[in-house]
C-alpha cells in the first residue's frame, strides 16, 4: 500500500483535493478533522490546564481564543503540538493499518504540518497542494474573516509554500480555478490506476 502524505499551506485547497480522492473511494485520514474531534473531548481538560480557563468556555475549547495565543507565541504553539501530535500520530497509524488489512492500494494522509512535524518519514510520497502566499492570504481573509495581519501571522506559523514545494515528490498547483486542479488530479488518477 502506498502512503501519500498530502500537505500544503493554510487555504491552499488541500482539503478539497483530499475530498476528490475520497469521492473516488480512496481512504483519507484527515488530521484536521481528527484534531477537531480531540478538541471536542479528550483535550478539553488538558488545554484548560495548559493555556488557562479562558480557552475553555461552556465545557468546550474556545478555538478563537486558543488561536490568538498559539499564533502569537511559538512556544505556546509548541506546547499545544506536544499535547496533540502523539494522539494524531496514533490515529494516523491505526487508519493506515486498517487500510492495509483491507488491501487498499493507497491511502491519502491529509496532514497540514506533515513537513514541519517530520512526519514525512511515515509516508512513501509527499504531495503538496500549492498556491502562492498572496493567494493564500486572500483566500484566508475571505474564508475566515481574518484581517491581513492575522492571515499573515498564520502563514508565518507554517513552513513557506516555496519550501514545501521544493520538498514535494509531486506538486498540485491550485492557483487557478478548480477545473484546472481537477485536470491535474485526473492525470494523477490515470497514472496510479491505469
Amino acid at each position: 500500500m502506498i502512503k501519500i502524505g498530502l500537505t500544503g499551506g493554510i487555504a491552499s485547497g488541500k482539503t478539497r483535493v483530499a475530498s476528490w480522492f475520497a469521492e473516488k473511494g480512496i481512504p483519507v485520514f484527515d488530521a484536521d478533522d481528527a484534531v477537531h474531534r480531540l478538541y471536542d473531548g479528550p483535550l478539553i481538560p488538558l488545554i484548560g490546564k495548559e493555556f488557562g480557563s479562558e480557552c475553555v468556555r461552556d465545557g468546550k475549547i474556545d478555538r478563537a481564543e486558543l488561536g490568538k495565543i498559539i499564533f502569537a507565541d511559538p512556544e505556546a504553539r509548541q506546547r499545544l503540538e506536544e499535547l496533540v501530535h502523539p494522539l494524531i500520530r496514533q490515529q494516523m497509524q491505526d487508519q493506515c493499518l486498517k487500510a492495509e488489512i483491507q488491501s487498499e492500494k493507497l491511502i491519502i494522509l491529509d496532514i497540514p504540518l506533515l513537513l514541519e512535524t517530520g512526519w514525512g518519514k511515515f509516508v512513501d510520497e509527499v504531495w503538496v497542494v500549492y498556491v502562492p502566499a498572496k493567494i493564500q492570504i486572500t483566500r484566508l481573509m475571505e474564508r475566515s474573516g481574518l484581517t491581513r495581519e492575522e492571515a499573515e501571522r498564520r502563514l508565518v506559523a507554517q513552513m513557506p509554500m516555496e519550501d514545501k514545494k521544493r520538498k514535494a515528490d509531486r506538486v498540485i498547483d491550485n492557483s487557478w480555478d478548480w477545473r484546472e486542479t481537477e485536470k491535474q488530479l485526473e492525470m494523477i488518477w490515470k497514472e496510479l490506476f491505469s
